[in-house]
């Protein structure tokens, strides 16, 4: 493995909880009712909402001083030391600056001192790859490789690199280190095949394509998307966002993403209940959704980027019927999604480069 690949972290709601320990916090002090939920929380800064009241927890010492450590936390830095060199890259005010060192010496041994870096320009860090929760560190990054972890306060950010997991993340470094044991091979069987793309690119045409020539089964995926007008179950199973969430929390999901305001996720024994009649799946996910497939099913996941002229993408996306802040998201998101090309397995064109 490349050691010398250095990967930069975020500190706050990705190693230490720091939004859910707040909430707890506020509705201990407020007794809330019904209780604040970090699903509230859309955006940093003041909303004129009630999240506005975690703000003053966020500068107290104490704060800083007993946040619990996430989850899984110590084994991840520890699997991607092993790999690369790591950095912290944390935020906040400079009296908390020895506090937060302190506490991360002590739970992340195996990271140096000298890695800690403190400040809130993290535009001027030039990483290889940068793990962040805010969407605004993301895209004003200067990292090579820029990755959101998904929460709920970054839920409107398309187009970027973006995961819901520490093993995601790992897979997703694995696979620029060495793409080797994740690359499709014809021997592995039948296939699952995710169409990758930029909104526009004809991902969906495609998919259609191949399924009406018999070259795959489409693969459903639950949506909390409204039904348009007539349309039947065929591409999705439509559920509420509450059966969404509670489908989420209870582990069925292999991968999930948001997308346009709407959540979307697909379940493992959907697609394997296909491939083990022998044939051929097909469904159109986003990058995350492809480090998902290849983590979950390896050399049977192909991942296919649909290609298509810039000037056709942006055409497409001002077609759409949606709301003009969304076209501005899409059209901005294209350079970073046309980037996701070089983690596909081909570059596509039309369902005649995936019959066989």
């Amino acid at each position: 493995m490349k050691k010398y690949f250095k990967i930069g972290l975020d500190v706050d709601d990705i190693l230490f909880s720091c939004n859910e320990y707040a909430v707890a916090l506020a509705n201990e002090e407020y007794g809330f009712a019904p209780p604040m939920t970090v699903e509230e929380i859309r955006s940093w800064g003041k909303t004129g909402k009630r999240t506005d009241l975690l703000l003053k927890y966020y500068r107290r010492e104490d704060f800083v001083r007993n946040q619990p450590l996430l989850p899984g936390a110590a084994e991840f830095v520890k699997a991607l030391s092993e790999r690369a060199e790591v950095f912290f890259i944390t935020a906040l005010p400079p009296e908390l600056m020895g506090i937060r060192a302190a506490r991360l010496m002590e739970a992340f041994p195996m990271v140096p001192g000298e890695n800690i870096i403190m400040g809130f320009r993290k535009e001027l860090m030039n990483m290889d790859m940068l793990l962040d929760d805010g969407g605004h560190n993301i895209s004003a990054s200067g990292s090579a490789y820029p990755v959101l972890m998904r929460k709920p306060w970054n839920r409107h950010m398309t187009g970027c690199i973006s995961v819901n997991t520490y093993e995601e993340f790992l897979t997703f470094l694995d696979i620029l280190m060495d793409p080797a044991p994740y690359q499709w091979e014809a021997a592995a069987g039948s296939r699952i095949i995710a169409l990758i793309g930029p909104s526009g690119s004809g991902k969906t045409e495609l998919m259609e394509e191949l399924i009406r020539r018999g070259g795959a089964v489409r693969a459903k995926s639950y949506t909390t998307r409204k039904r348009k007008g007539g349309e039947a179950d065929g591409a999705y199973h439509f559920v509420t966002p509450e059966e969404f969430g509670q489908m989420e929390r209870a582990g069925r999901f292999f991968e999930t993403t948001r997308y346009a305001g709407n959540s979307y996720g697909s379940m493992a024994e959907d697609v394997r209940e296909i491939l083990d009649r022998g044939e051929d799946a097909v469904m159109a996910v986003d990058i995350c959704g492809g480090i998902a497939l290849k983590r979950t099913f390896g050399k049977r996941a192909l991942l296919a980027f649909t290609e298509r002229p810039k000037e056709e993408l942006v055409a497409a996306v001002l077609d759409r019927e949606c709301p003009k802040e969304e076209k501005v998201r899409r059209i901005l998101s294209l350079d970073t999604e046309l980037r996701n090309e070089e983690f596909c397995d081909l570059t596509v064109h039309g369902a005649e480069e995936l019959l066989r």
